[in-house]
């Protein structure tokens, strides 16, 4: 969250803690390994949650989501995808 801007270096915790913002409503990759489409996941759950469709893990009033994946030997490569849903 730092690195994207949404808070200052030392932040995160607090930002992320504080409850203004869901972090990983649907537990993630937490039970499983889909390896290569682990990125691919993570936008389909921001697509769920922008569109009210996330079911038991749905975060009222989701209206923008951020999904990020990374790839390569050391995590050099990264996709950030931001969603917004219709007002």
């Amino acid at each position: 969250y730092e690195g994207l801007g949404f808070c200052g270096p030392g932040e995160g915790a607090r930002f992320v803690g504080d409850g203004q913002v869901s972090v990983n409503p649907s537990g993630g990759l937490l039970c499983a390994n889909p390896f290569f489409a682990s990125g691919l996941v993570r936008v389909a759950e921001a697509v769920l949650q922008v569109t009210g469709r996330a079911g038991g893990h749905q975060v009222e009033g989701a209206r923008r989501a951020v999904a990020h994946g990374a790839s390569g030997l050391a995590g050099q490569a990264h996709t950030v995808v931001v969603l917004e849903g219709e007002a």
